[in-house]
């Protein structure tokens, strides 16, 4: 294990590092609210107003659990809930502006520390790395909205 040469041992090494950065990202956003209730806010920052119902599933919560969840985020001022005009009976969620802002700085901190990384690089090898990683996206399965929401990352 942690053999230099294997390239297994590589891409998990990078994996991790990646993780790495992910998880930096995030502790801006985790001290102010906990990773299922950043998910939502991902969520409806990311998409727009959503129906309960429809953020429930995506998430694979029962609703009362995203009720619970977004209490909480329209009582901290992340997420409001409002009536759907097209149908008088469903309640949307949606973020506010502190909330969108509030992905958009997680986001941007992620972009900012994969951009150090890569200008460490001499351009020879950044062009192999971005390669590389692009290369590797393209055989890897796509992850699901829901599946990266979890985790707190936006497509």
């Amino acid at each position: 294990m942690n053999d230099p040469a294997d390239p297994v041992d590589g891409a998990v090494r990078a994996s991790r590092a990646l993780v790495g950065i992910a998880v930096r990202s995030l502790a801006q956003a985790l001290e102010v609210m906990t990773l299922p209730q950043y998910r939502v806010l991902v969520l409806v920052s990311t998409r727009g107003a959503m129906r309960s119902g429809d953020l429930a599933l995506e998430l694979g919560v029962h609703a009362s659990t995203l009720t619970r969840t977004v209490d909480r985020l329209v009582g901290g001022g992340w997420v409001q809930r409002t009536g759907n005009p097209a149908n008088r009976r469903e309640v949307l969620v949606e973020a506010t502006p502190a909330g969108r802002e509030l992905v958009q700085q997680v986001m941007a901190h992620r972009r900012r520390e994969v951009a150090l990384a890569l200008e460490r690089l001499d351009p020879a090898a950044r062009e192999t790395v971005t390669d590389g990683l692009a290369l590797f996206a393209s055989v890897v399965e796509d992850p699901g909205a829901g599946e990266l929401s979890r985790l707190g990352v936006e497509r």
